[in-house]
């Protein structure tokens, strides 16, 4: 999608070239003593002309326009427009036009905007609308009657389409029109709002060479206090996808300055969808070299799955917290299972892992614990599930075989899972509790019961499932540069 430009004109935007190749600037009245002495001086005694204003000298110009049209540039927006032209779809020139008895006629904008508009079409064939301020009686220098035109405008007249970039050039105009502008634009279209704003170099300008600009700026300076603090309330509830909307834009502009930051919070969107593997890869690089370490542990999955229960729980998303919380300890004894016993368990897509009777070469009891006849096309096997799951771990772990929080997994947690997985409606966070014992009364004691059991199977001691999860480690690092980061300064 195009862009479309929208610029007040003011008295310095047109540059002439005089009879001596120089170029002046037609609205440069510099005042001394009494008398003009800036360059519009040069120019209306360059045209010959007597005494003028400057609305009448421009209208001088544009009558004249076919044999003057070479000899004009913009020269503070001239640089932008030619950069910009192939990407424009419109342009809107705001200049003034005000009431005969109003002083500040004399120097209305409206024939340079004029002029300006035969530049542009001229040279690069983009469309042009000229917008009148002042004709009504508005005062440029009044905020609040600025803010009403400026709205109006916004949706009468410009009425860009959704998602089309603006940008925005305020440059020619006194300083109520243009904050008006850019508080009714920001207000009204947020960051799709590109600002620009120009260098001055009169020994530049002299050569007929336009000014400098800088851009484009996006409106961080109104704006990212208030997005920083959206941010923020974002990633309380953990909404790393909508954290990414919000920011984009920043990340566009200050690549840079935000560093590791794009990467972790698409990292995030990876966790909070249970895509682990895919977290610890784009995360990797703002890794600690022990942080980087674990995360190539078979079993970190788990304490990721483990503390995704938490988030849940934490949303009010007391079903799926459940479910991860018993996901995360189920899932992990399937893992355990193949990666300590590989020549005797063999993992199965989407399928319980199968267990071989050669296991009991290590484990003599389990011969008459299992019965090793699953089905002809795994003989001497038995699907590892249930008792013989616990049988398997009992023997190989016997710790988890006196845990009183094993306990509670196996004798209650396991069968209210299914009971919850088949019932209709939601859960209460008692629920959540009591499917883990009816001991747990607290956030904390539930936590406690899940880490206890990952910890038997690891081998690890972790002391909270935030210090165990990488994720809550990163999580409080997007925090903070969000925290501590400042827009770019616009020069």
């Amino acid at each position: 999608m195009k862009n479309i430009l929208v610029a007040t004109i003011g008295t310095r935007d047109l540059m002439l070239q005089l009879s001596s190749g120089q170029w002046y600037n037609v609205g440069d009245d510099q005042m001394q003593d009494g008398e003009i002495i800036g360059e519009q001086a040069e120019v209306i005694s360059d045209l010959g002309l007597g005494q003028t204003t400057f609305r009448d000298l421009t209208q001088y110009l544009l009558d004249g326009i076919e044999d003057y049209r070479s000899r004009l540039k913009p020269i503070i927006i001239g640089k932008l427009l030619a950069d910009q032209a192939q990407a424009l779809e419109q342009v809107y020139l705001i200049g003034t036009d005000q009431a005969v008895g109003i002083p500040q006629r004399k120097k209305d904008t409206v024939h340079a905007c004029a002029i300006i508009k035969d530049w542009l079409v001229h040279n690069y064939s983009v469309p042009v609308e000229i917008i009148t301020l002042g004709a009504k009686g508005e005062n440029p220098s009044n905020f609040e009657q600025m803010f009403r035109w400026w709205r109006h405008m916004w949706r009468e007249t410009i009425q860009p389409p959704p998602d089309q970039p603006i940008l925005l050039c305020l440059k020619g105009c006194v300083a109520q029109t243009a904050e008006a502008g850019r508080i009714s634009g920001l207000s009204a279209y947020g960051d799709r709002i590109q600002f620009f704003d120009f260098i001055q170099n009169t020994e530049v300008n002299r050569r007929g060479m336009p000014s400098d600009y800088t851009g484009p700026i996006l409106g961080t300076n109104y704006l990212w206090d208030r997005t920083q603090q959206q941010a923020l309330k974002l990633l309380d509830r953990y909404d790393y996808a909508g954290t990414e909307a919000l920011l984009q834009p920043y990340f566009q502009q200050d690549p840079q300055g935000f560093k590791a930051l794009p990467s972790q919070i698409k990292a995030g969107i990876a966790w909070n969808q249970g895509q682990f593997e895919t977290f610890f890869q784009r995360v990797k690089g703002s890794l600690t070299p022990q942080a980087q370490q674990q995360s190539t542990k078979y079993w970190q999955v788990a304490y990721e799955q483990a503390q995704l229960s938490v988030v849940r729980l934490q949303q009010q998303n007391t079903t799926e917290a459940m479910l991860s919380s018993f996901r995360a300890v189920e899932g992990l004894l399937w893992l355990w299972a193949v990666k300590t016993f590989p020549t005797d368990v063999t993992a199965r897509t989407d399928q319980y892992p199968v267990l071989k009777q050669s296991i009991c070469r290590k484990y003599p009891q389990l011969s008459s614990q299992v019965d090793f006849n699953f089905n002809a096309r795994y003989p001497d096997t038995a699907q590892l599930q249930a008792k013989v799951l616990r049988s398997l771990l009992e023997a190989a772990i016997p710790q988890t075989a006196t845990s009183p929080d094993f306990k509670e997994f196996w004798d209650k947690a396991k069968t209210k899972r299914n009971t919850y997985s088949h019932r209709l409606g939601g859960l209460t966070e008692r629920e959540v509790f009591n499917a883990w014992g009816d001991d747990i009364k607290q956030q904390r004691q539930w936590e406690n019961r899940i880490l206890n059991c990952l910890n038997l199977i690891t081998g690890q001691s972790f002391k909270g499932l935030t210090q165990a999860s990488l994720f809550s480690a990163m999580h409080e690092q997007v925090k903070a540069a969000i925290a501590q980061y400042q827009p770019p300064s616009p020069h």
